[in-house]
């Protein structure tokens, strides 16, 4: 597999370089961080480290076993924000302030934690991720119904809460983001109540455990009851406004096989969907039909290297090994045949066309690191398989 890649790989290895950026000091717009970080390209997004590609960013810095410390400060970066803020902002601009991003920084703590062992720096960043938790995602603004929380942003506007979700921009939410109890998010929420009690076991605290075990539990009842649909054997959001939940098709659905939410038989028949987003070249972010008149670039026919990377693990933690192999190559696969095409990876890719990712909002971007590290974990993930 790594000789087939292995022009890929090398272009990889060397862009690292060129999208490590260290800023200490507050520059202009520009907040500053304490350590060294891998900006998703340059020059374009230079200096910027944002929230939820830091995590699909480490999973391929770890996975190049070298790069550990790179990883690692990046998340102290995103404490350091917390610290300073009260949020993780989507990046390290002033006037991002009141946006975050979908959370994931527990998963970048145990990514980083399971090779360093560090039990003294695993206390002090478990202790940002649950004020991180309690504070925003489960303050009153972001939890507006039966204890399941929504995106959100001050100004109350659909679209900056929509920017919020990472998914900007996507017919998902029919242009009423606020209204939704979004699956990914209360799906990354739930794995943060698992993984801050699984944290808490290993630091033998075994009271907090047992919290956060609970709270996890009731989550992921209240998530069964609103956004699993067993007729058409999925999860979708739910909108808290009309009661009920959407009909709409996406990669969302798939979050609680990667959260480990699902039951066996949820996954079963989640995974029965699978043909509606598979395509020649991976899976499309979203349903084809009933989608917005003008494009959204997380709609189909785009495929992005982080959701694939979700979809993966989720049908791993399931044991459907034989389809996240077909999954990952697919995927491996459109991303050298652009890559020998254009000399580049992309932020996103058009999965029907195996080609570059359409535009939407702005043009689709080249670099590209989310892409880069999740092209180096699925080499690492399905080398030996």
């Amino acid at each position: 597999m790594d000789e087939k890649y292995k022009n890929c790989i090398k272009y990889i290895e060397n862009y690292w370089k060129k999208v490590t950026f260290y800023l200490p000091k507050d520059n202009g717009l520009f907040i500053g961080l304490p350590n060294p970080f891998i900006s998703p390209n340059t020059p374009w997004l230079k200096n910027f480290q944002f929230y939820w590609d830091s995590y699909f960013t480490i999973l391929g810095l770890i996975a190049s076993k070298t790069q550990v410390s790179l990883a690692k400060g990046m998340v102290d970066n995103l404490v350091s924000l917390y610290n300073r803020y009260g949020i993780i902002p989507m990046t390290n601009k002033f006037y991002y302030l009141g946006n975050s991003q979908p959370p994931f920084l527990t998963s970048m703590i145990q990514e980083v934690f399971n090779i360093t062992k560090n039990k003294k720096w695993l206390s002090q960043t478990v202790n940002v991720a649950e004020k991180e938790l309690e504070k925003y995602w489960c303050g009153k603004d972001h939890m507006p119904y039966n204890n399941l929380s929504r995106y959100y942003h001050p100004l109350d506007f659909h679209l900056l809460a929509e920017v919020e979700s990472g998914w900007d921009a996507t017919s998902r939410f029919d242009n009423n983001c606020l209204d939704y109890l979004p699956i990914d998010l209360n799906s990354c929420l739930y794995k943060y109540e698992t993984d801050i009690a699984e944290i808490y076991r290993d630091l033998n605290n075994k009271s907090k455990e047992k919290i956060f075990l609970e709270r996890a539990k009731k989550r992921k009842e209240r998530i069964s009851k609103l956004m699993w649909n067993e007729n058409k054997g999925f999860f979708f959001d739910y909108n808290y406004k009309l009661r009920k939940q959407s009909n709409f098709y996406s990669i969302a659905g798939f979050y609680p096989l990667w959260a480990k939410l699902a039951s066996d038989n949820q996954a079963k028949k989640a995974i029965e969907n699978l043909k509606m987003f598979e395509c020649k070249g991976g899976l499309a972010n979203t349903q084809k039909n009933n989608l917005s008149k003008e494009f959204k670039q997380w709609d189909y026919p785009n495929g992005w290297p982080n959701q694939q990377w979700i979809v993966i693990k989720g049908l791993l933690n399931y044991g459907y090994n034989k389809d996240a192999k077909r999954l990952a190559i697919k995927w491996l696969n459109l991303n050298k045949k652009v890559f020998d095409k254009t000399g580049k990876f992309w932020e996103k890719y058009n999965v029907v066309k195996s080609d570059i990712g359409k535009s939407g909002r702005y043009p689709t971007a080249n670099g590209f690191s989310w892409t880069n590290a999740v092209f180096v974990k699925l080499i690492k993930e399905f080398r030996d398989r």
